[in-house]
């Protein structure tokens, strides 16, 4: 650092006697690469990308078979194995990609910046400007960037919880140690600089903070436990494929390619789709105005069904406004001088303060011990010494202070008109004693005797649109959970001023720290306004509620949020809020629009919805070609598909309608019952009415070739899977009604698209030979034509009297 005394530039306004270094120490440490590399990470990395699309457990396999393929002499069947696996993992990873780079562009553009001094001036930078020795300095809500020490002589407190996950605020003083990733909570100082880039913890934690996790929602999940079922069951079918054939003494030319159709039902496009689908919606939901930091923040905020908001900074603009100064035992004028002086002492170390500040100015004073604000117990005090004497000042909530006032109880009932009209009310008092500001035992507590000398009311200011918001999430089912550090009666008339009904229960964090653990889960669930709560406080109503199985999210902007985001599910910060709750956030809100929550819960349906109806695409198929082969092996015939069959019924009907669909997939209503049971009362009796069907047609032409017998099954299921675009738009639900639908002509015409794709293929003769079918007479076509519209007809009955359902299912 350079010489403080030495200096000849302007110091720092806010800590004087702070030079920091100058610029051309800056620029030496930079050249020695002292510098603090910070990547930014919304996504998985490429690797990543390519990694978990091209090496999951099916395409491995499929990619051997490939291998063996080509190694025994069938470069053509080798071909469409891979090529079809490759095709549909190309377009997800040039989506993914294409998306990510839309993300990390925005991410780049709203990373929070770091306060610096250099020359002794203040300046912003990007926290990867940092270098060896800089002084940073630090305001409540800020993180830690790189590891050093505190410079400045006021205590500042510390949450390290994403440290150590203690919970616990921790002192720090002059040249005590900080480290990167925690997070000033109350106080101000300068640090310096003292392990930056990779040899600090703050690459870590504040880019890992951005960085891809694996937390699976319930659609990833219930997809995975379906594909890793389908890969056993797979994995099983050819064993016992390989045994059949080695019975039979078939070539094992014969098969390998049977085995590389039967790994095929294995719809591994699933997982693909998924990620293409959270991709989608990402970029999408970045133009409407929040950057999503977690790819399934989108989907899963469609799963919500508690709604936690903090007031202050969520509910509220950051703006925080002096109403009024009440005197109680002091004259106004004199009022307001100590309050301004106060303020100017203590400094701009919160909301609260810049407001007191900026309509009282006073004038800095020396100060000889002083308690920061903290929320944990929500006073904050100076002692001011001249001559030996001491004079204290506190600042405080009324439910606390108000314990150390004489007859304290009689003042408190001047605050019920001001809560009722949502003001936030503070008690400014005297006393002679001075503050332990160094104690390490616990919360610090006042001076009993407290003089009170006058009343603080602030007013908060609601955001833009919240009432509709509000509105909307409970038109939705979503219950509502607003909770804050302030007078519960303040938040609760807040409240009824976002449309919240007056009828709504309202609780105090002071009763529910006396509660035991069954009744305050109880509380927890009946109450909608909870005030005066701790963040630890926090931290509990969202576990309770999560242990209550409530798929929990949780908006806040401060860092006394971070336990409580954390916790919860899916967390979304203010982009104005803290460095805290912008790291730990799943979901980051720019410029705050809170009006944007709505358009994610869209976006999150979308992607239910798509994946619903791609699922139905991808579980039919599956369901007929494993019957098929199975039935087939039962009675003895040729087995049903070759590769190159199989590559036509998995890429026309199927692989590229699922990446179309999943961007054309409509907002609106989810049907809660699960994904499994909706899609698979909607395949199964699809894929078991298609396998009837094409047997039917495989058996009419036993006694032609083999090669006739599997082009007559293979044009007859392309036929119904491309009639299936088209009908899988609705569920099972739609079908069983008789009231008018509303179809979207776009699944006709991709249909009819991949329709003509299959023309192109079976009218060029070499196309035609590649993937091996015969030539057909018309009556063969009418055959199958014939054979699909029984099908469709057929299906409509299954759906219509739910035939499935009342065959399998038992009545209660």
């Amino acid at each position: 650092m350079s010489d403080p005394a030495s200096s000849t530039a302007q110091e720092s306004a806010s800590f004087p006697g702070i030079r920091g270094l100058s610029a051309a120490e800056v620029q030496e440490r930079l050249q020695r690469g002292q510098r603090n590399v910070m990547p930014v990470k919304t996504s998985r990395t490429l690797p990543q990308i390519l990694r978990e699309n091209f090496a999951s457990l099916t395409n491995v396999i499929l990619f051997g078979i490939m291998i063996v393929l080509v190694i025994i002499g069938e470069p053509g069947d080798a071909f469409v194995t891979g090529g079809v696996v490759l095709i549909n993992v190309v377009i997800g990873v040039f989506q993914e990609l294409r998306a990510k780079r839309q993300l990390d562009r925005i991410a780049l553009l709203t990373r929070p910046k770091v306060t610096v001094i250099r020359d002794g001036q203040e300046a912003q930078i990007d926290p990867g400007d940092v270098v060896l020795d800089d002084a940073l300095v630090l305001h409540p809500g800020d993180q830690i960037v790189v590891d050093g020490r505190l410079l400045t002589s006021r205590r500042i407190d510390v949450n390290e919880s994403l440290l150590t996950g203690e919970s616990d605020f921790v002192p720090k003083e002059k040249d005590d140690e900080l480290l990167s990733g925690s997070f000033c909570v109350t106080g101000s100082g300068v640090y310096r600089a003292e392990r930056v880039g990779s040899d600090s913890f703050a690459n870590k934690l504040t880019a890992g903070a951005r960085e891809y996790r694996r937390v699976w929602t319930p659609l990833q999940r219930q997809i995975s436990i379906l594909v890793r079922s389908l890969v056993v069951l797979a994995i099983l079918f050819s064993i016992l494929l390989f045994l059949s054939f080695a019975v039979k003494d078939e070539p094992f030319r014969n098969g390998v390619k049977s085995a590389a159709v039967v790994i095929s039902l294995v719809p591994q496009g699933l997982l693909l789709m998924i990620t293409v689908a959270y991709a989608l919606g990402a970029v999408r939901i970045a133009g409407q105005g929040a950057l999503v930091q977690q790819i399934n923040a989108v989907e899963s905020l469609s799963n919500v069904d508690v709604l936690c908001l903090d007031k202050t900074g969520t509910l509220t603009t950051n703006r925080i406004m002096l109403r009024d100064v009440v005197p109680i035992r002091c004259a106004e004028a004199e009022l307001r001088q100590l309050l301004g002086d106060f303020a100017a002492s203590t400094g701009r170390v919160n909301r609260t303060a810049e407001a007191i500040a900026d309509a009282l100015p006073g004038q800095a004073k020396p100060i000889t011990a002083e308690v920061p604000f903290s929320s944990e117990y929500k006073w904050s005090g100076a002692t001011f010494g001249t001559n030996g004497a001491s004079n204290t000042l506190i600042l405080g909530a009324p439910e606390v202070l108000l314990r150390y006032v004489p007859d304290g109880d009689a003042l408190n009932s001047d605050i019920g008109a001001w809560a009722d009209e949502g003001l936030r009310v503070l008690i400014f008092t005297r006393c002679g004693a001075a503050l332990n500001g160094t104690s390490q035992d616990g919360p610090p507590q006042p001076p009993g005797d407290l003089e009170p000398l006058g009343w603080l009311t602030f007013s908060d200011e609601l955001r833009p649109g919240v009432k509709d918001v509000l509105d909307s999430f409970r038109e939705a089912g979503v219950a509502l959970k607003l909770i804050s550090g302030d007078n519960p009666q303040t938040v609760a008339a807040l409240a009824q001023q976002a449309g919240i009904s007056r009828e709504v229960s309202v609780v105090s964090g002071l009763d529910l720290a006396e509660m035991s653990e069954g009744r305050f889960t109880e509380t927890v669930n009946e109450a909608t306004v909870f005030g005066r709560i701790t963040p630890e406080q926090k931290q509990r109503i969202v576990q309770a509620l999560r242990a209550d199985e409530h798929y929990v999210a949780m908006i806040g902007d401060g860092v006394n949020d971070v336990l409580s985001l954390k916790q919860a599910q899916m967390g979304i910060a203010m982009e104005s809020g803290s460095q805290a709750t912008r790291s730990v956030a799943d979901m980051v809100l720019l410029g705050d629009k809170f009006s944007v929550l709505p358009e994610a819960i869209k976006e999150g349906q979308r992607i239910l919805n798509g994946m619903q109806d791609v699922m139905r695409l991808f579980l039919t198929r599956t369901i007929y070609a494993a019957l098929l082969i199975m039935i087939t092996g039962f009675i003895g015939a040729n087995f049903p598909f070759t590769p190159r069959h199989n590559a036509l019924l998995t890429t026309l009907p199927v692989g590229i309608p699922a990446v179309i669909l999943t961007v054309w997939a409509s907002a609106g209503q989810t049907d809660k019952r699960g994904l499994l049971k909706v899609v698979g009362e909607f395949a199964l009796p699809t894929g078991f009415s298609i396998t009837i069907v094409g047997l039917v047609v495989y058996l009419l032409y036993r006694d032609q070739s083999v090669e006739l017998q599997r082009t007559m099954l293979t044009l007859t299921a392309l036929f119904c899977g491309l009639w299936l675009i088209i009908l899988a738009e609705h569920p099972v639900e739609v079908w069983k009604s008789s009231a008018p639908r509303t179809d979207n002509p776009r699944r006709r015409w991709l249909a009819l698209a991949m329709l003509g794709a299959f023309v192109v293929v079976y009218i060029v003769p070499p196309m035609r030979h590649f993937f091996e079918l015969s030539v057909l007479g018309w009556a063969d076509f009418a055959v199958v034509i014939a054979a699909a519209i029984l099908w469709a007809i057929a299906i409509r009955l299954l759906w219509r009297y739910d035939v499935f359902t009342r065959v399998f299912i038992p009545k209660e």
